[in-house]
């Protein structure tokens, strides 16, 4: 696999959000799709070193440039203002300035046309938001990712958090004497692609010791973080339920059916919402599967098959 890094926004004082292009070393000269990819962290911690890397490599070798992109992280921007607007921006920049870039850096040809879109957890909300721009994606992949925003659920204490200890409060609002960011170092993503270490399967136990991790986990337990980081109240407009329509390009769902993070039937409704619109659109739900399943597994193990499934999703819809 070759890499490079790329800043695609600027922010703030001179600071940039960067995204990490990926593409295998032996490539033909057929021009190459680019496979965008959202990483999760409940909108709040997380980069784009997060991308499971036995998905990068399963789409760079079937013809894609793989973007992994940051954004910048809630709370001290709001959702709708910082990674949904970044989102957008990225997806802009993918198909119409990166092209140029890996033709003059590394000699490759892409087709922009042949763009799709896959995110995990919040990064699935991110990546259904590009399905209504005016110029789609040609497919999108969600992985368990967050929606229906305006449904109970978002606004209750989460069960499967309750053994989050008690934290002192002013130790975890720490978070919001912190610059505004756009990616972390925490020990989510270190646990997910770190080679010096034994693989896990499934998402790691935050360290509550990072002010920013026990805000994130303690809000979420509460059930106040969605609206911490929406702000303004509107959870309708930060919904990408809300913007289905006829012209959605096609989208897959991927949830585990034990998921208690965010529970499947937010996928089952979405699912069912765009068949109802007639728009193309497939659903997996993983026997006993919990939230961040996908982590870990290796391409030939058999809790695989529901990840290939949706990855094939986005390859056969590029290519037609």
């Amino acid at each position: 696999m070759d890499s490079r890094d790329y800043a695609f926004k600027a922010f703030g004082d001179g600071d940039n959000i960067y995204a990490t292009a990926h593409w295998a070393k032996s490539q033909t000269d057929s021009p190459l799709g680019i496979a965008l990819a959202f990483h999760g962290g409940g909108f709040v911690v997380g980069s784009r070193v997060m991308l499971p890397m036995v998905q990068i490599e399963y789409l760079a070798n079937a013809g894609f440039v793989v973007v992994s992109a940051d954004y910048r992280l809630c709370p001290q921007v709001t959702l709708y203002e910082g990674p949904i607007q970044d989102a957008k921006d990225v997806y802009a920049w993918c198909k119409e300035i990166l092209p140029a870039l890996l033709k003059n850096d590394a000699s490759l040809n892409v087709d922009p046309s042949r763009t799709v879109v896959f995110g995990h957890s919040a990064g699935g909300c991110l990546a259904l938001h590009t399905g209504a721009l005016s110029d789609p994606p040609r497919a999108i992949l969600d992985f368990y990712g967050v929606k229906c925003t305006t449904d109970p659920f978002w606004f209750a204490p989460l069960p499967e958090l309750a053994m989050i200890p008690a934290l002192d409060e002013a130790f975890i609002n720490q978070v919001y004497k912190e610059p505004v960011s756009s990616n972390t170092m925490l020990s989510l993503e270190r646990a997910t692609n770190t080679s010096e270490q034994p693989k896990a399967k499934g998402l790691p136990r935050p360290d509550l010791s990072v002010p920013r991790n026990a805000w994130l986990f303690v809000t979420l337990k509460e059930g106040t973080q969605l609206s911490a980081i929406v702000q303004d109240g509107d959870y309708k407009r930060i919904d990408p339920v809300n913007l289905f329509s006829d012209k959605f390009p096609p989208t897959f769902f991927i949830h585990g059916n034990a998921d208690g993070m965010i529970i499947p039937k937010f996928s089952i409704e979405a699912k069912k919402k765009l068949e109802n619109l007639g728009v193309e659109t497939e659903i997996l739900l993983p026997e006993g599967k919990s939230h961040g399943f996908d982590v870990g597994v290796e391409l030939d193990e058999p809790e695989f098959a529901p990840i290939r499934a949706g990855l094939d999703f986005l390859i056969q819809h590029a290519k037609l």
